[in-house]
């Protein structure tokens, strides 16, 4: 019996939603978190694209869609010795999962700045 849940736990994606992710090489580490929730795959068609890079004291993760619109970028800082932390690993990748799922955000109205009020100087004689 035991076997057979194994086989089933391991062999489907554990609450997998159906997106279909691409995580680069450089977001390596977070591939683990971020595939028990999405399907991820090598190529071919997805919903997004994660890809890290290193910058100064951290490394950043960015999250794409299809169309190329960004819609995370976030940084997930090193420790002392220069390594991810666990709970920083799971947290960036819930952000990842969240900026995955959300639907595209809605375009914001620009707003049209305020007048200033003109100052009028009248000359008294």
């Amino acid at each position: 019996m035991r076997a057979a849940l194994l086989l089933v736990l391991v062999s489907v994606p554990a609450l997998a939603t159906g997106e279909r992710v691409v995580v680069t090489a450089a977001a390596e580490p977070f591939r683990e978190t971020i595939c028990v929730s999405m399907t991820c795959v090598a190529s071919g068609a997805r919903d997004a694209v994660v890809s890290a890079r290193p910058v100064k004291g951290g490394v950043e993760l960015t999250v794409k869609s299809a169309q190329g619109q960004v819609k995370l970028v976030h940084v997930a800082p090193l420790s002392d010795d220069g390594e991810l932390s666990t709970i920083d690993v799971v947290r960036a990748s819930s952000l990842v999962v969240q900026a995955i799922e959300a639907p595209r955000p809605a375009p914001q109205p620009v707003a049209k700045a305020a007048s200033k009020p003109r100052l009028r100087l009248i000359a008294h004689r």
